[in-house]
């Protein structure tokens, strides 16, 4: 009985010697590096689990969280955001609004999870729903179109777009739009864009996904029977006054719309002259309002019509170095394969100006004058031609007449 008595004040005495020591070894621990409660500066990426496949979450809702711990100082200079998990389960959960609690946890010891924010989420579950909407085109600017053109009824492709994302939100949407702008058009017009998603009151719809997310629209505008664009040389006689040269010629409009009787109308060039502008013994600019030298039937309409319809413009210059090259024959470049172009003129005129010595011995065959028809298929197009100067002599183009050039593309 004594042997026992003993035996259990020994163990009581290693017992609060062990305590004792416990508590020594906290205090000292708490001395060196004394705990911290505060908030990681780094937030955490909250987790979504168990989403069901049919279902997706339809609302804004936190994907971030603060939380605040409870660690020693020397563990919390340690600490990082990868050492924290934020989730929320939303395992069984069906269609509709659910406030779920934002859990986090770290596999760190020592270490008190003390407060989260947000604690708690309202998330709304909505079911995933897939629907095809067939696209409508919206024609923009049709009033715009240029005398003597129409646009035909624009296509598609592809006609329908597939819609998907929370039913709610896909049911509202009533049509799908695309819009493009023939405004200025003398040739088909192509655009690709993201269908815009129209609620019944004409309201974007925004938040779903559109497969494709792109469309390609067409629009043909096509010239009418009886109507043709042409540009506009501008021409000129006599000679400026002695030590003085013309450095360039303008026109407005450039391009014209013609009409008459359709075999008249192909028989002209892809250009229309200008009344005769006498500049002879001028030293200034001449500025004159004229009208166009056309053909007997052919008639001009919209800009550029009537006796003073045509605005030109010829810039006189005191003579420090001008040369005009006269019928610079064009380059054709860029012409597809197994197509054939014809231009109309055949050469253009180009005014210079530069140093004396260079205009001097510059000669025609020194210059290129190119019509880039790169992309570019049949039918009729204008171009503006692009002039190639050899380099270091410091030549500049003042003007090219005429302006734009029409090439007939087969």
């Amino acid at each position: 009985m004594r042997s026992w008595q003993r035996l259990m004040a020994n163990l009581s005495s290693a017992l609060m010697a062990l305590f004792l020591a416990m508590v020594v070894w906290v205090v000292a621990v708490y001395e060196k590096a004394p705990p911290r409660t505060d908030t990681l500066p780094d937030t955490i990426p909250i987790q979504f689990l168990d989403l069901g496949n049919t279902l997706i979450i339809s609302n804004p809702i936190a994907t971030e969280a603060k939380v605040k711990v409870r660690a020693l100082g020397d563990t919390w200079e340690q600490l990082r955001p990868q050492d924290f998990e934020a989730t929320v389960d939303l395992l069984g959960l069906e269609s509709g609004q659910h406030d779920v609690p934002v859990v986090v946890t770290t596999l760190l010891q020592d270490i008190a999870i003390v407060d989260v924010q947000p604690s708690r989420i309202t998330v709304n579950l909505d079911e995933i729903l897939e629907r095809q909407i067939r696209v409508r085109v919206k024609t923009l600017d049709e009033e715009r179109v240029p005398l003597g053109y129409t646009s035909r009824i624009p296509e598609v492709k592809p006609e329908q777009v597939m819609v998907s994302g929370p039913k709610t939100t896909v049911d509202a949407v009533t049509e799908a739009v695309v819009e493009i702008s023939v405004k200025d058009a003398r040739d088909t017009v192509t655009k690709q864009d993201t269908p815009m998603l129209l609620d019944a009151t004409g309201r974007r719809v925004r938040g779903l996904t559109v497969s494709p997310d792109k469309v390609t629209v067409t629009v043909v505008v096509e010239r009418q029977a009886g109507y043709r664009d042409v540009a506009v040389r501008a021409t000129s006689q006599g000679s400026p006054a002695p030590g003085y040269w013309i450095s360039s010629i303008s026109v407005e409009p450039v391009l014209v719309t013609v009409w008459g009787e359709q075999a008249l109308i192909e028989a002209l060039p892809g250009f229309v002259d200008t009344e005769v502008i006498d500049v002879d013994g001028a030293t200034s600019d001449v500025m004159k309002r004229v009208a166009l030298d056309l053909p007997d039937g052919i008639l001009t309409l919209g800009e550029g019509s009537g006796p003073e319809g045509i605005l030109v413009q010829i810039s006189i210059q005191p003579q420090l170095g001008g040369k005009t090259i006269y019928g610079a024959p064009l380059e054709i470049s860029g012409l597809r394969l197994g197509l054939t172009a014809q231009p109309s003129p055949m050469a253009v005129d180009i005014i210079l100006s530069g140093p004396l010595p260079a205009l001097k011995e510059l000669q025609a065959e020194d210059i290129q004058i190119i019509l880039n028809l790169a992309g570019l298929g049949k039918g009729t197009h204008k171009v503006t031609p692009i002039v190639i100067l050899p380099e270091g002599q410091d030549l500049e183009v003042k003007s090219i007449v005429p302006d734009i050039v029409e090439v007939a593309i087969e």
